[in-house]
């Protein structure tokens, strides 16, 4: 990002070296809307799970929006900054594995709800709630969602405001 005042230019970004090709980068709107999104996204994926767990239902319908949206927005916008980055030859050394750390992660945690979710919804339709009658797989996949959204956070600060 700079600064243009008359001739001169003021850079307002400092040199990341540690980071290929970011000195100069915005962020762009999909990443964006993405990061935030994902906050959101979060809140519901615990809200679903801790209520199952304490016995108060299942929101399916909630469920099932989050998981459409999640594949439908968040997956694909880290396929295509997948894809933009091994384009750009940008995706080497430390941050490179950092993020396909993030990336794998994400997507297990992705196919982990997907799999919950349809174990939930079949267990409630059964009158038995999945998460309190799975008390350590619910703590585990809560906190390795919590992992996966604070790594993509992560990247998201690193990459366009530090």
């Amino acid at each position: 990002m700079e600064l243009v005042i008359g001739a001169e230019c003021l850079d307002l970004v400092p040199s990341r070296p540690w980071i290929a090709g970011s000195a100069e980068m915005e962020a762009p709107l999909f990443s964006t809307f993405s990061a935030i999104a994902e906050i959101f996204v979060t809140a519901a994926v615990f809200y679903v799970v801790l209520n199952n767990f304490q016995g108060k239902g299942f929101a399916w319908r909630l469920a099932a929006v989050v998981v459409v949206f999640e594949f439908s927005v968040n997956m694909l916008y880290m396929i295509s900054r997948l894809r933009a980055e091994v384009a750009s030859g940008e995706a080497t050394g430390p941050m490179a594995l950092f993020a396909a750390g993030h990336g794998l992660l994400s997507l297990i945690v992705f196919i982990a709800l997907v799999v919950f979710v349809f174990q939930a919804y079949q267990a409630w339709r059964r009158g038995a709630f999945y998460f309190r009658d799975h008390p350590t797989l619910t703590y585990v996949f809560l906190f390795f969602w919590g992992v996966s959204v604070t790594t993509g956070e992560a990247l998201y600060v690193i990459r366009y405001m530090v």
